[in-house]
């Protein structure tokens, strides 16, 4: 039990430093790269804003696409020995994205900034990288488990764990496709009611 509390300890560790850091570079970027950004960042809000038609169905296969990709290139890297490194590197990757889009949009509206933040990522952002933590929490036990296996012969169960392996990686699926249909459907209605925020 002290063990399973430590490994979600680091895990989550890494995504708070991540989404830390992603936060500090938003502040320190070039001005072309602060121009490239904040055009990106203030058309989609400003398309929110003033009811530019959204493309639902094309927002949600990308939206799906990225989750899904993400998602089984963890659960992947976790049936070998490499991904031990790899998926904390992509958990890493994930969380510093998700600082890094909150301080640039803080940057942007800075005090309604806070409040379009919030909204921006929750709650399928928040769902989102959950989910990574999971399965990066899955994979690292399931490749920790394959080195047992390999090099220290020991016996498991081995039909049992990836059985349990895959109904993971079907239950998180089942998440991001809700989270997915959130953040198409319902997160640019709640940023709607919210556009006098942006300015």
């Amino acid at each position: 039990m002290e063990k399973f509390k430590k490994k979600y300890l680091y895990l989550i560790i890494m995504v708070m430093i991540g989404i830390l850091v992603g936060i500090i570079f938003s502040n320190i970027l070039s001005n072309q790269d602060n121009k490239l950004v904040y055009s990106k960042i203030t058309t989609y809000f400003n398309n929110i804003k003033n009811d530019v038609s959204i493309n639902y169905f094309k927002n949600l296969f990308t939206s799906l696409r990225n989750n899904y990709f993400y998602l089984i290139i963890i659960w992947i890297l976790g049936l070998s020995v490499i991904g031990l490194l790899f998926n904390n590197f992509i958990l890493f990757f994930k969380s510093f994205v998700l600082g890094f889009s909150i301080g640039c949009i803080i940057n942007i509206y800075l005090y309604n900034g806070i409040v379009l933040a919030f909204l921006y990522v929750f709650p399928s952002l928040i769902i989102n990288i959950l989910v990574y933590l999971i399965m990066t929490y899955y994979a690292n036990s399931f490749s920790l488990k394959l080195i047992d296996i390999l090099f220290r012969k020991k016996e498991y169960h081995f039909n049992t764990l990836i059985t349990k392996y895959i109904k993971m990686l079907g239950l998180f699926m089942i998440i991001l496709t809700f989270s997915s249909l959130i953040e198409t459907f319902i997160m640019p209605f709640i940023l709607k009611l919210f556009s006098f925020l942006i300015k």
